[in-house]
């Protein structure tokens, strides 16, 4: 695999790990550079596809990623220096630039720009100790010696081992056993940096056996019918249990300034499957985004009204995304440009109002690999082939994936900037040109 690629992947799964605290937190001032190029890669990922944006569009993405401007200027011409991006620049302006574009309109590429990007912000010691032992982990657990000796070997002095492995431990980027080999503990990164296979054997095992069929039977109605949401009569605490777990992924969408929520669940080691046939198990981007498009449908699905343009299978959605690249262009629909900013915002959709029908819109797909993606899962019902057998790692990754844009955190926020969010996405909707 390309060096600058897993660099960029390890980088992407350590802000993963790291946002769910806040930036402002004192201990993470050391993995500043991982969540600087983390946010880099999220700006990149949702513009990849979209080719030259203005100042306004770049500006709403910029905010999406949660890039200060002066960060972003320096960012910025990092990235064109390394021939990245494409940047008119402004001056004397309220905007950075003029124009943007991401030159590299894949997975990779955005991967790749994170990894060339790090070294180029003046990474701590720490920030690079961390994607070395996440690197170092990844197949086997390593006792906290092997890591010590691998980091001294390149050129880590013990004071920045001792504190990398205590901030990682603590943040949760890997695992620490209790048990010890030969009296020392293992350090083991599970991927996805939640509970291991083996809290989830022995948690289930804890069960009831009334509990422990409801726990089988939700992961049973998950895999089949996957991103519908659950029945009310389903047990919340051992749903809960499971998504703590790692077993079931819980993504919530919302929309309209918070007047409408919904949860969508889905198997994290299905959408791994994808991760791997595309020639990198260690990014996310693809299955993050996939799972959104998927979610997004499904609150389309489940909860638009009928007379808004409400969705009565995604599978011919999809199949018409790809097919002919946009769908409502003859019969435009209200609910496509209000149900789906989550898509919007990262650059998976386009949405375009009609002007011959004013508040109506179309949309155009972006991102076919993430496309084709959810019409895969659909169409197999998110059932593994028959061959492949999941691992243990792959059946507790992905704990809790949060819809970018919806629930970084559980907490609610003033209902004037929920709004201000909401604005700022539905301003990246375009209007149909005349022909």
């Amino acid at each position: 695999m390309n060096p600058d690629v897993q660099l960029g992947a390890w980088i992407v799964a350590a802000h993963k790990a790291l946002s769910r605290w806040g930036a402002d937190q004192i201990a993470l001032d050391p993995f500043e550079a991982i969540i600087i190029a983390g946010r880099a890669g999220d700006l990149f990922s949702a513009t990849r596809a979209m080719g030259m944006l203005d100042a306004e569009k770049f500006e709403s993405h910029r905010k999406l990623a949660r890039i200060r401007p002066l960060v972003a200027r320096q960012v910025l011409r990092e990235a064109e220096t390394l021939d990245l991006v494409e940047i008119t620049w402004a001056s004397g302006s309220d905007f950075l630039l003029h124009h943007f574009r991401f030159k590299n309109n894949s997975k990779e590429g955005v991967l790749e720009a994170v990894g060339k990007l790090f070294p180029r912000l003046e990474p701590s010691n720490v920030a690079r100790a961390t994607l070395e032992i996440l690197g170092a982990t990844v197949d086997l657990p390593r006792t906290v010696d092997d890591i010590s000796n691998l980091l001294s070997s390149k050129g880590f002095v013990e004071r920045d081992i001792t504190l990398t492995t205590r901030l990682i431990n603590d943040l949760g980027l890997v695992s620490k056993t209790d048990e010890k080999e030969s009296g020392i503990s293992l350090l083991f990164n599970p991927y996805a940096f939640e509970k291991n296979a083996e809290d989830v054997y022995k948690a289930l095992k804890s069960l009831s056996s009334v509990d422990h069929d409801e726990a089988l039977r939700i992961v049973e109605q998950v895999r089949n019918n996957p991103g519908v949401p659950l029945p009310a009569k389903i047990n919340r605490q051992i749903l809960s249990l499971l998504v703590k777990l790692g077993v079931v992924d819980y993504s919530k969408i919302l929309t309209q300034t918070g007047t409408k929520q919904a949860y969508f669940p889905t198997a994290p080691y299905v959408w791994g499957v994808f991760d791997k046939s595309a020639g990198n198990a260690l990014s996310q981007d693809l299955v993050d985004d996939s799972k959104l498009l998927l979610n997004s449908f499904r609150y389309g699905e489940y909860y638009s009204q009928p007379e808004r343009g409400r969705i009565k299978n995604p599978v011919w959605i999809i199949n018409a995304l790809l097919r002919d690249g946009a769908i409502g262009v003859q019969k435009p629909a209200t609910a496509i440009g209000e149900d789906y900013p989550l898509a919007l915002s990262r650059g998976i959709v386009n949405i375009v109002e009609s002007l011959r029908y004013p508040g109506r819109y179309s949309m155009e797909l972006l991102k076919t690999d993430v496309a084709s993606a959810v019409l895969e899962v659909l169409q197999q019902k998110a059932m593994l082939p028959k061959e492949t057998i999941p691992t243990d790692e792959e059946v507790e990754r992905a704990g809790q994936f949060m819809s970018p844009g919806a629930v970084r955190i559980e907490e609610e926020i003033p209902d004037s900037l929920k709004k201000y969010h909401e604005e700022m996405i539905f301003a990246l909707r375009t209007s149909r040109r005349k022909r």
